[in-house]
């Protein structure tokens, strides 16, 4: 199709109403401050997407935090499916689908390749990448990673997808024993590209454990499994809310 036939169609995508997203279907996000729900850029794949009726595949690529779920929550309790669950309350008549690639000790460098084959398979109008954790604890080069990420939102733009990079888990003892400015830096730096946006769980984590929300660290060794399924689906509602305030910023 030509980039004339191609500007033309997103436009009248965008153009169609949007299925609305009642208040009272999306839950409230375990009370996270709008600063960390709230889309620096519009997703306008994600929104086209949704224009045109769905279905919408997401692709969520990711290390242990990303991948495995709560024993006692069964298959589907992570947090990327809790942000699809939420999405599809929300927007009721579009049908969300997901698919969870990744694993424990992975790098973004080895999930690239995961990335790039999925991104062959079927289109992703929505990816989410979370990284950065290997490679803080790791000590590996800042500048290999920054390189990494731009060529995954490189890939997933010429795939006709939005971006979400989303940083470590707040750890205190992650912060402690590793540096991990240089790899929040690069995320932030990459996050300015087009069509990428920054969900900043380490510090929305941090505000929940400081207000006595939800501190998966601090929890009973009896009750990590109830805290670790309550955080899931914390960060479920809080991604998905943040996710939908790119569909609105696409709108305007």
């Amino acid at each position: 199709m030509r980039p004339l036939a191609v500007g033309i169609l997103l436009w009248v995508l965008l153009a169609l109403p949007v299925p609305s997203r009642a208040g009272s279907e999306l839950a409230p996000a375990c009370g996270a401050p709008e600063e960390f729900i709230t889309a620096d850029e519009p997703l306008a794949q994600v929104t086209a997407a949704i224009a045109a009726g769905g279905p919408i595949d997401v692709l969520a690529i990711g290390s242990a935090t990303t991948v495995e779920t709560v024993s006692t929550g069964g298959p589907d309790s992570s947090f990327p499916w809790q942000m699809v669950h939420e999405l599809q309350r929300a927007l009721p008549k579009v049908k969300f689908g997901i698919t969870v690639r990744g694993g424990r000790g992975m790098t973004a460098e080895d999930m690239l390749a995961l990335m790039a084959a999925e991104l062959k398979q079927r289109r992703y109008p929505l990816v989410l990448w979370q990284t950065g954790t290997v490679e803080a604890v790791r000590g590996l080069r800042p500048d290999a990673m920054a390189e990494t990420l731009h060529d995954g939102a490189d890939l997933v733009r010429d795939a006709g997808g939005d971006l979400v990079l989303i940083d470590p888990q707040f750890s205190r003892f992650l912060r402690a024993n590793t540096d991990l400015d240089p790899y929040e830096g690069v995320m932030q730096q990459v996050a300015t590209m087009p069509g990428v946006v920054l969900f900043q769980r380490f510090e929305l984590m941090r505000t929940w454990a400081n207000d006595g929300r939800v501190d998966l660290e601090r929890a009973p060794r009896d009750e990590r499994d109830k805290a670790l399924a309550e955080l899931n689906v914390c960060l479920g509602q809080a991604l998905a809310r943040f996710v939908l305030s790119g569909v609105d910023a696409a709108k305007k």
